[in-house]
């Protein structure tokens, strides 16, 4: 792979997980930051193994390792139903080598972006497009939460301004989201027809957004108890859907009365295993959780029928995007990643700048020998002379830095203004 490569379509090789080590210092990529992605999802492994992965690495393990990482300035994840991604900025290609050392699971399912494609991955997810619901609003919402939950070394913030924005242009793009369309939705039509008898007893686990949604596209087909952990529904949700509510404590009594079961809990424990189900029932067991509330052994007791992430992303075909649509979307992203690619170059601009400045301070020290006293406001007009000469000479080589189009050539070409202005005696 090339040494910088910003707006291409890269995939980086996989390489073989090795023990964790300290930080080393990064190595310079011509003073540009790497905007980087790394996605484990449906996409590209199983639900097995990406219930495995989110339970070995938490959100505090994030925390954790961004705290030791001197060459990353910024990290988030995004975590949904069949997801999980690493959002990074960093300073050097050996610092994404770090990262993946750190990622749990295949190495090969995870899959590796960088720069424009990044933007174009986090604006599709944001608009639901890669969601198992394809354009389900409640993505946008954990969009949200990876962006107040960035963790951030950068003066001017990069990935909270990608993921407001992301959210913003599915804002615009869909306003109005029908409840159908969500996991909750797909969840209740496969259940539906899984059911053959009018007006089931389900129980819904779980009283969060997911939970009531489910909760409430049931009610008008089914009698419908929702099990809350802490507080219970509104009287209001109550009274509109009709359903039931109960403490967690009564769920084991009323599994052996109903049906079919949905959890939509985020505990993702796998607290509902073969031991904790009626013998000689038919029962129907919905699992909207990753990590897994319900443990998949369930399958082998006889009369029991369990549907997973898995089982509805299989079931729903994928849609295509008109092409006006895709044109436009993608439109929004590319001008996303310029008003952003400032920021990634900044280094490299202030990098030649200091440099710049080390040179005026050095020949400004060396001539003053030669000026005699000077008054202070001479000290300070010839301060301010010294600086505009420098900045005027070196405003069209910064803007061509910043100009400079993604790719290796462009990286030989920061590195080269570096070495011209680098460390050094500065007399000719």
């Amino acid at each position: 792979m090339s040494a910088l490569s910003i707006g291409s379509e890269a995939v980086r090789p996989e390489g073989t997980l090795v023990a964790p080590s300290s930080p080393a210092p990064p190595t310079p990529t011509g003073g540009a930051l790497l905007l980087v992605g790394l996605e484990h999802s449906l996409d590209s492994s199983s639900l097995d193994a990406l219930d495995r992965v989110q339970r070995a690495f938490p959100p505090e393990r994030l925390a954790t390792l961004f705290d030791r990482r001197n060459g990353t300035e910024e990290a988030t994840m995004l975590r949904t139903c069949h997801r999980l991604e690493l959002l990074l900025v960093v300073s050097s290609r050996e610092e994404v080598d770090r990262w993946r050392e750190e990622l749990p699971g295949d190495p090969t399912s995870w899959r590796t972006r960088e720069g424009v494609d990044v933007v174009r991955h986090v604006y599709s997810v944001a608009a639901g497009r890669e969601s198992v619901a394809f354009g389900e609003r409640e993505i946008r919402d954990q969009v949200r939460r990876a962006r107040s939950s960035t963790r951030s070394r950068h003066p001017r913030p990069i990935l909270r301004s990608l993921l407001e924005g992301a959210v913003r242009a599915a804002d615009a793009a869909a306003p109005v989201v029908p409840p159908e369309r969500s996991v909750a939705g797909l969840a209740v039509a496969r259940l539906l027809s899984l059911l053959d008898r009018p007006s089931p007893k389900v129980l819904v686990i779980g009283s969060g957004a997911v939970g009531r949604r489910v909760a409430t596209l049931l009610a008008p087909h089914a009698s419908v108890t929702l099990a809350y952990r802490t507080r219970p529904p509104e009287r209001e949700f109550l009274g509109a859907t009709g359903c039931r509510a109960v403490p967690l404590g009564e769920v084991p009594d009323e599994i052996a009365r109903s049906d079919a079961v949905v959890t939509a809990a985020k505990s993702g424990d796998g607290f509902l295993g073969p031991e904790g189900l009626p013998e000689g029932r038919t029962l129907i067991l919905v699992d909207l959780g990753v990590p897994r509330n319900i443990n998949p052994a369930v399958r082998s007791r006889p009369g029991v029928t369990l549907v997973d992430l898995g089982d509805l992303r299989a079931a729903v075909a994928r849609p295509r995007l008109p092409m006006a649509e895709e044109i436009r979307s993608l439109g929004e992203a590319d001008a996303c990643f310029e008003r952003l690619r400032t920021r990634l170059l900044e280094p490299s601009v202030a990098a030649v700048r200091r440099a710049a400045e080390a040179i005026r301070a050095a020949e400004l020290a060396r001539a003053r020998p030669f000026l005699g006293s000077l008054a202070a406001e001479q000290e300070v007009a010839v301060e301010r002379l010294t600086r505009q000469l420098v900045a005027r000479l070196l405003q069209p080589a910064t803007d061509r830095l910043r100009a400079l189009p993604p790719g290796p050539e462009s990286d030989r070409l920061r590195r080269f203004a570096l070495e011209l202005l680098g460390p050094g005696d500065p007399r000719p």
